[in-house]
C-alpha cells in the first residue's frame, strides 16, 4: 500500500491478553489481568474484559529478524500462509494448519529492503510487495523494479517460474485474483503516475494497463468479488474512491464509487479492502474506521470506528469476523507517526461490534478459515499466531 510500504518498527505488546466484548473473564488467564499496569488498564477498552484467543506466540521456526515487510495472504484451500518478507528478500511459507514455518520461496529474486538509489525512499524500490495465490498452485508477488514474480506455491525453494515485466520501473504492490477468468490485477503504485496491470495467469501475458492521472499518490488494497465478478481498487487521495473493473471489458473501469472519508495514516484515506459476507465490501476509511460498501451500487453502509487507520483488512468466513491490522504509534521511514493504538481489531461481521483486540501492532494480518488461526508479523520479532481459546 502506498503510504505503508516502508520499513516499520512494530511494537509487539505481549503483556496484554486478548479480550472479548462484554464477556466474562477467563478464569485460567485472569492472573494476567491482575498484573496489568495502571497505564495498561486505562488504555484498555470496555470490551477488553475476557479472552477468546490464546496468547500470541511465534510460529514454529519463524524468522526473527523481521524489520521490513508488506502484507500477507492465507490460502484456505491448502492451509498455507504467505508473507511478503523484504528483510529476507523472499516470500515466507507457513503451514497454517500446524503453525510451522516451512521456508522461503523465491529468495534472492526480489529487491529486498532496498532504498531507491540517491534517495531516502524505502518504499518504491523494495520488494516483495503484495502476495496472492491462484488456483493452479502458484504464488504471485511484486518486486521493486516493475516485475511480478510467479513461483511454486507448494514448497520453499530459490527457483521461480518466471519474472514478468509490467512496464514500470518501481515497485509492484497490491494485487487481486479472478479465478473465473484467471486474470491478475496488480498496482504499479511506485511509478508516477501509478497504473494498473492486468495479467493472464495462463501464460503470463500482459493483457493491458490502466493509467491514473499525474498527481495520483499511489494505490491501495484491491479485491475480486465472486458475487459480481468484478475487480475493486481502492484509490486514495482528493478523489477518494473505489474503481470497479470488469475482467471482460478491460482495461478501463466500468464505474467508480466515491467514498466520503478523511484523514488517516500519513494523509491517506481509503487503505485496506476486503470482501465480507455476500460480497459486501469493507474498506478502511482513514480515521473514520471501517466502512461497508455495497459492491453493486457503491452505497456506503455501517462504519466500524475500531478499524480506523488500519492498513490490511481481512475477512475470515470461518469465524465471520473482520480483522483490521493497525500499526499503532510506530515511527515510519518518513518520520511520521501513526495515530491508532495498534493491535488487530477483531469485529463481528454481523453486528459490527468489536469482540477482541489482539495486542500485536502490525500492518499485516491473515487468517486460516479452517482452524481460525490468526497470523500477524511483528517488526523486530517474527510471525506471531493466535488461536481460538478453548
Amino acid at each position: 500500500m502506498n503510504a505503508l510500504r516502508f520499513e516499520i518498527r512494530v511494537i509487539v505488546c505481549l503483556a496484554l491478553p486478548v479480550t472479548i466484548a462484554l464477556g466474562t473473564p477467563a478464569r485460567a488467564r485472569q492472573t494476567l489481568l491482575s498484573r496489568m499496569s495502571a497505564q495498561s488498564r486505562q488504555a484498555a477498552t470496555p470490551r477488553e474484559s475476557g479472552q477468546i484467543f490464546t496468547e500470541p506466540v511465534l510460529v514454529k521456526g519463524s524468522p526473527t529478524n523481521l524489520a521490513s515487510f508488506d502484507v500477507s495472504w492465507n490460502d484456505n484451500s491448502t492451509q498455507r500462509y504467505y508473507f511478503a518478507d523484504r528483510t529476507n528478500d523472499a516470500i515466507d511459507l507457513v503451514d497454517s494448519a500446524t503453525d510451522t514455518f516451512l521456508g522461503f520461496i523465491g529468495k534472492g529474486h526480489f529487491t529486498g529492503a532496498r532504498v531507491c538509489p540517491g534517495t531516502r525512499d524505502a518504499r518504491h524500490c523494495a520488494g516483495p510487495n503484495g502476495v496472492v495465490t491462484d488456483d493452479l498452485g502458484h504464488v504471485w508477488s511484486g518486486d521493486g523494479e516493475g516485475n511480478i514474480i510467479e513461483a511454486d506455491a507448494t514448497k520453499p525453494g530459490t527457483t521461480i517460474i518466471r519474472s514478468i515485466p509490467t512496464g514500470g520501473k518501481f515497485r509492484v504492490d497490491e494485487m487481486a485474483y479472478d479465478p473465473i477468468d484467471r486474470i491478475l490485477m496488480i498496482s504499479n503504485d511506485g511509478d508516477s503516475p501509478p497504473f494498473l496491470t492486468f495479467i493472464s495467469i495462463r501464460d503470463g501475458s500482459v493483457l493491458g494497463h490502466f493509467m491514473y492521472p499525474t498527481g495520483q499518490d499511489g494505490m491501495e488494497q484491491s479485491v475480486w468479488v465472486r458475487e459480481t465478478g468484478m475487480f475493486y481498487q481502492n484509490v486514495p487521495g482528493d478523489k477518494n474512491r473505489i474503481d470497479v473493473f470488469d475482467p471482460r471489458k478491460l482495461p478501463n473501469p466500468v464505474k467508480s464509487f466515491p467514498v466520503q472519508c478523511s484523514g488517516g495514516l500519513i494523509g491517506l484515506t481509503v487503505s485496506g479492502l476486503t470482501v465480507g459476507p455476500k460480497g459486501l465490501l469493507m474498506t478502511v476509511c482513514g480515521t473514520v474506521g471501517g466502512l461497508s460498501v455495497d459492491p453493486g451500487t457503491g452505497k456506503s453502509g455501517r462504519t466500524i470506528p475500531e478499524g480506523a487507520d488500519a492498513d490490511e483488512a481481512w475477512y475470515d468466513p470461518g469465524s465471520n469476523y473482520y480483522y483490521f491490522s493497525r500499526p499503532g504509534n510506530a515511527s515510519t521511514a518518513t518520520g511520521a507517526s501513526t495515530s491508532s493504538a495498534g493491535g488487530i481489531a477483531v469485529v463481528n461481521a454481523d453486528t459490527g461490534k468489536l469482540v477482541a483486540n489482539i495486542p500485536v501492532a502490525s500492518h499485516s494480518v491473515a487468517v486460516n478459515a479452517k482452524n481460525k488461526h490468526v497470523f500477524i508479523p511483528g517488526g523486530g520479532k517474527g510471525i506471531f499466531v493466535v488461536a481460538p481459546a478453548k
